[in-house]
């Protein structure tokens, strides 16, 4: 019975050494990159992503094991030290986690994969394009990009949605309408408009004093401040 109390404590402390790694690896491997360099290596922003997954996984078995162990260890000190101390450690991880430092950590990375579904509905746009003599669907807004998705140039209704948002993506064969989609769209514009006008952008919930651009020639940037669709108006 103590053996098995001893290495229900280890595996505890395993799990707990784990979990930190992988976060404190993850957030420091980040820091080292721009938004706009892991948005055009998005590899390496999957790998990253991958590794938080793989130390919050770690942290979620790791807590029930410790707390586990308090329960069991009754007469097995050292083991329950050791359960204590790690139950303590994650408490503390989980309430950081909680903290608005960490919280716009988190939000860096949807940003990045906000202006990932930009980046993609350019694309969509620019194939589409390529096949009705340079131009985009002339419709504003939903009803412009309806025309991607019904004619199976961008099907993914997770493109058409935010990661900074609670919005229900579209089921299959359902229409995109502005309530199952989170980016403006201008239509009537060519791809050799100008290259500054914007396309499609975030709608102002989706980000606070944030907000991505996809324009015309298919880049996408990224502005900041309040209010941030200023710089729409400036380019329209």
């Amino acid at each position: 019975m103590n053996k098995k109390i001893s290495l229900l404590a280890k595996f505890s402390l395993v799990l707990t050494v784990l979990s930190m790694i992988s976060f404190g690896a993850a957030t420091i491997y980040s820091s080292t990159f721009s938004e706009g360099y892991l948005l055009y290596y998005k590899r390496t922003s999957s790998v990253i992503f991958a590794v938080q997954i793989v130390g919050l996984i770690c942290g979620v078995i790791g807590f029930i094991t410790a707390i586990t162990g308090i329960v069991v260890q009754n007469k097995n000190n050292s083991g329950k030290r050791i359960c204590v101390s790690c139950t303590v450690i994650y408490l503390v991880f989980f309430l950081y986690l909680c903290t608005p430092t960490n919280c716009r950590f988190r939000e860096k990375y949807k940003r990045i994969s906000c202006a990932s579904n930009l980046k993609q509905i350019g694309l969509a746009l620019q194939q589409y394009a390529e096949d009705y003599a340079g131009f985009y669907p002339p419709e504003n807004g939903a009803a412009g990009l309806e025309v991607l998705r019904k004619n199976d140039y961008l099907t993914d209704y997770g493109i058409y949605i935010c990661p900074s948002t609670t919005t229900t993506k579209g089921k299959d064969g359902q229409p995109l309408t502005e309530d199952n989609m989170d980016y403006i769209y201008i239509g009537g514009l060519k791809s050799t408009s100008d290259p500054n006008l914007p396309l499609a952008y975030d709608k102002a919930k989706n980000h606070e004093y944030y907000g991505n651009i996809l324009f015309a020639n298919g880049t996408v940037k990224g502005f900041t401040g309040n209010p941030w669709t200023e710089k729409i108006k400036e380019r329209e």
